[in-house]
């Protein structure tokens, strides 16, 4: 399991659901996910180059993946992840995911494919097929069209 990590400091890029903070160790890259940055702005939390934060998370080689934050006005905000940890893949339950496509009006084509960090599965919608990449916490996490039910790749 990664270390934990805590730091502070300015921000001075930002880059999607990412953050470069420069701080007392230097820079370091800060991944507050998908699900962090759309939390932070729902609390109507705007970050911007210049000011300044804390951090919390698991240390990874390449980034800190944030598991709290405190704001430029000093609130502290939990940041939740439905991408499981390594340690959590073994809990993927296929159902799930199939469950969370039908529910978002997908008609499913067969099983799902388990990945190490979420299942694949052929689906149709409104006359298209799509592949649906979906978490092991039965997010969607992303489709692409595939031509009639085909990606041509295994």
């Amino acid at each position: 399991m990664p270390p934990s990590r805590s730091t502070h400091g300015t921000i001075w890029a930002l880059f999607g659901h990412r953050l470069a903070l420069e701080g007392p160790e230097g820079r370091v890259l800060v991944d507050l996910g998908p699900e962090g940055a759309e939390a932070l702005a729902g609390a109507a939390v705007t970050l911007k180059p210049g000011d300044a934060i804390a951090v919390t998370g698991k240390q990874k080689p390449s980034e800190i993946k944030a598991s709290a934050i405190t704001a430029p006005d000093g609130t502290r905000h939990r940041i939740t992840r439905s991408r499981p940890e390594d340690g959590d893949a073994g809990k993927a339950d296929p159902a799930l995911a199939l469950a969370a496509l039908r529910q978002a009006g997908y008609q499913v084509d067969g099983e799902a494919r388990r990945k190490p960090k979420h299942f694949e599965i052929h689906a149709r919608k409104d006359g298209g097929h799509f592949e649906a990449h979906v978490t092991f916490a039965g997010v969607i996490r992303k489709t692409k069209a595939i031509s009639n039910g085909v990606t041509g790749i295994d």
